[in-house]
């Protein structure tokens, strides 16, 4: 599967050139998107995965450096790396992209070999960030991704991607892939299928009302509870509880979902 990339010049015509003009196939990418303004690509890696940024620096508006700032305070699942192009070398802008965590600093003069081999030692990297090892009977695998559901156990309500990382030692991009190649489940789905399998536990009994467990679920709106278990098990909590009981809290109206 090709890694995926996005290029962002206020210039159309560099970023169109080297997206269809440099042999990203051949590498092992894919051209995602392209884009002249910044601000228009942030927005865009908020909702689709990207596995590296290319962007210049100095654009009006957002500047390079600037994105990569809010990507470093970002979580994104991947991580993207973020690759800064300029056609200044100067020391600043390299600080500056080292303090942002940026994977390379390229200059625009860089000539066509050298921008080969830049890319090829990137989707090396990218290679070795989703590569899992095999261990004798997957015994170290069991034991991260057995590590990894326990936390989401223990956590129905909080648990998320980075927690769940330094609970294992590895890094939040690497843990997403590793636990999607191991369990064939997206890290949040199984949070997701776990939180409604308590939701279950808990409804089946009259103990805590429906507006209860939705809190104890980390739901700042019952509506937003109820659409989810809904969506988990076809029928809303009432009927569930009605259903598995024969009989609900008088408290437990629609309106109060």
């Amino acid at each position: 599967m090709a890694y995926r990339i996005i290029i962002i010049d206020d210039e159309k015509e560099i970023s169109t050139g080297f997206a269809q003009f440099f042999p990203w196939a051949n590498l092992g990418f894919s051209v995602a998107g392209q884009f002249t303004d910044a601000g228009a690509a942030l927005e865009y890696l908020r909702r689709n995965p990207v596995d590296v940024v290319i962007s210049d620096v100095i654009m009006p508006g957002m500047t390079g450096i600037d994105l990569a700032r809010e990507l470093s305070t970002m979580t994104l699942t991947p991580q993207p790396l973020i690759i800064l192009f300029s056609a200044h070398n100067e020391f600043e802008y390299a600080r500056q992209a080292l303090k942002y965590k940026c994977t390379d600093y390229i200059l625009k003069s860089t000539d066509y070999d050298e921008l080969l081999q830049i890319f090829q030692r990137i989707k090396e990297q990218l290679d070795a960030d989703s590569f899992v090892p095999e261990t004798d009977k997957d015994a170290e695998t069991d034991r991260i991704i057995n590590e990894i559901k326990e936390y989401i156990r223990e956590n129905p309500s909080s648990a998320n991607l980075e927690a769940a990382a330094a609970r294992v030692y590895m890094s939040p991009s690497y843990v997403s892939r590793y636990f999607k190649q191991k369990t064939k489940s997206n890290f949040s789905d199984y949070a997701a299928v776990c939180k409604m399998e308590l939701a279950a536990k808990l409804l089946s009994g009259l103990q805590y009302k429906i507006y209860d467990v939705s809190s104890m679920l980390g739901y700042a709106n019952p509506v937003n509870f109820t659409r989810s278990f809904k969506k988990h098990y076809g029928i809303s909590p009432r009927e569930f509880r009605l259903k598995t009981l024969g009989r609900a809290d008088p408290d437990d109206t629609e309106t109060s979902q």
